[in-house]
């Protein structure tokens, strides 16, 4: 084990072996710099180097729905080592993490993954979006205006028609602050198609970047249904 918290730890086999297969080869992903926002936030991207303020923001954080794995060490940092060692190198489940700060103070950490080379149903135009702000940071506007700007990176710079996102039932805070931001649930009709059954534990949602961004991806699944009666 490490000799302080903030060392390195033993990865998974599997972890190395993704490890020892990727070195010297070229990433399919490389994520460009996010720019300093209008408002002064800077987007530093999730590296061993810097994991520790991750720790600092959430280690002790008591909110249930704040990710088990930033609150340890051992199992961040092998958040991290998935984030730097497999994602770069999957065709199908590319992504990043950066850390938000404001002035020199890390305030929260913003997640881009499931980036796809595949063009099937425009999953190639699509990724998935997260966020998680420190305690003190929560119910003020900075959270929103730093996942509005990042959303706005992903349709633009990142070229994504779509984002898509999911949360647990329960986290309604969280669920309300998609919706201020544009996304819609998906999935609305699961009472009327699964009578009786439970519906999922988690909400799923999604947000275009334009209502004809939006008209291109329902027209493409209108056509494979009637294709495929899917």
């Amino acid at each position: 084990m490490a000799k302080n918290k903030f060392g390195s730890y033993p990865l998974p086999a599997w972890l190395q072996s993704y490890m020892e297969r990727n070195i010297g080869r070229r990433p399919i992903w490389n994520f460009p710099h996010i720019p300093d926002s209008p408002e002064g936030l800077s987007f530093e991207m999730l590296d061993f180097e810097n994991r520790h303020h991750i720790l600092e923001m959430f280690g002790n954080d008591p909110d249930p729905w704040v990710d088990e794995r930033f609150k340890d060490p051992q199992q961040l940092y092998e958040y991290v080592a998935h984030l730097r060692i497999v994602m770069p190198y999957t065709g199908k489940r590319g992504g990043a993490d950066w850390l938000v700060s404001k002035e020199r103070e890390y305030v929260g950490l913003l997640h881009a993954f499931e980036f796809s080379r595949e063009n099937f149903g425009y999953n190639h135009r699509k990724c998935a979006m997260g966020f998680a702000f420190a305690e003190n940071h929560r119910g003020a506007g900075l959270p929103l205006r730093a996942v509005q700007y990042f959303q706005e990176f992903l349709f633009r710079k990142m070229d994504r028609l779509y984002l898509t996102a999911s949360v647990k039932r329960g986290n309604l805070r969280s669920i309300a602050f998609l919706k201020k931001l544009g996304f819609r649930e998906t999935r609305l009709d699961w009472e009327a198609e699964h009578p009786g059954k439970e519906p999922p534990e988690e909400v799923y949602l999604e947000n275009f970047r334009s209502p004809q961004a939006r008209g291109r991806v329902r027209n493409y699944w209108k056509r494979m249904e009637e294709k495929y009666r899917i």
